[in-house]
């Protein structure tokens, strides 16, 4: 038996996004696990509630929140009505969302954090959600375990090539389709700025070769988006980092928006499972 409470906390530039928690019947002591999703996603994408209300049900306080310019709002936090939020993010303030996170969490007076133990937290990150979660990792002390699903490993290399980064830089503005909603999701040049103004703050090579706590990385050989090699080179960086390869399953193990299934995929329970025990050891 598990309960859910949707509410809002204020990320980067006070901007108020929203934000899930799951917790079971019974909160004392429990240990506390913060969810971050990936670029173009949200808290509530697909089968993602059941998966954390999953880890709820296994125990622990889930909190899930909203970046606070995923282009989200509090009133809308399903897909992008504001696209002009969406325009202003940047990796740091993806990073910094995470310390904001954090302090609410541990000057919030609610039950299920007064009673949870705090001295227990883990963070979970999908996808880009997941180097941020490495780099959070590093940087927040209160965070004790990292685990990161089909997480990218180098920020950098993503960027376009050097015309079309020029074309960026010179028009100061960059669309990003979006195929399932249809939208043209606007990006400013002041991402690509902040990134090189925080170049050694956004190396997540750096960050995990830095890692003194618990680390695994989740993956599916299927990945279509980010390829195996990337948490090879994740694990390759520090050795106390964890692998667990999930067979047959996609970038988004094999769930799906919107996700009417009651039941989740193969591959989302497997990882569910590595997860659980990696966190439980």
């Amino acid at each position: 038996m598990t309960n859910k409470l949707d509410t809002w906390f204020a990320g980067s530039n006070c901007m108020k996004s929203a934000l899930t928690i799951y917790y079971p019947k019974q909160v004392e002591n429990s240990p506390l696990l913060i969810f971050a999703h990936g670029f173009k996603g949200f808290k509530d994408w697909g089968h993602f509630p059941k998966i954390l209300e999953s880890f709820a049900k296994a125990g622990f306080v889930v909190v899930a929140f909203n970046f606070s310019h995923n282009g989200g709002t509090v009133e809308e936090p399903i897909d992008f009505p504001n696209l002009e939020s969406f325009s202003e993010n940047t990796y740091l303030k993806e990073l910094n969302d995470v310390g904001h996170i954090l302090r609410w969490i541990l000057t919030n007076e609610a039950t299920y954090f007064k009673q949870a133990d705090l001295s227990q937290i883990s963070l979970l990150g999908h996808s880009r959600g997941g180097g941020i979660a490495l780099l959070a990792a590093n940087k927040y002390s209160e965070i004790k375990k990292v685990v990161t699903w089909a997480s990218v490993s180098d920020f950098f290399e993503r960027l376009p090539g050097s015309d079309e980064l020029e074309k960026w830089r010179t028009h100061g503005l960059r669309y990003i389709v979006n195929g399932r909603t249809k939208q043209n999701m606007p990006m400013k040049f002041g991402f690509v700025k902040s990134m090189l103004d925080h170049k050694e703050e956004l190396s997540i090579k750096d960050a995990v070769s830095d890692l003194n706590i618990p680390a695994l990385v989740v993956h599916g050989d299927k990945d279509e988006t980010v390829k195996l090699e990337s948490v090879e080179r994740i694990c390759s960086w520090n050795k106390n980092v964890e692998l667990a390869i999930v067979k047959n399953c996609s970038h988004t193990f094999n769930g799906k928006h919107p996700w009417l299934k009651e039941s989740l995929p193969t591959a989302a329970i497997e990882a569910i499972q590595a997860t659980l025990i990696f966190l439980k050891t």
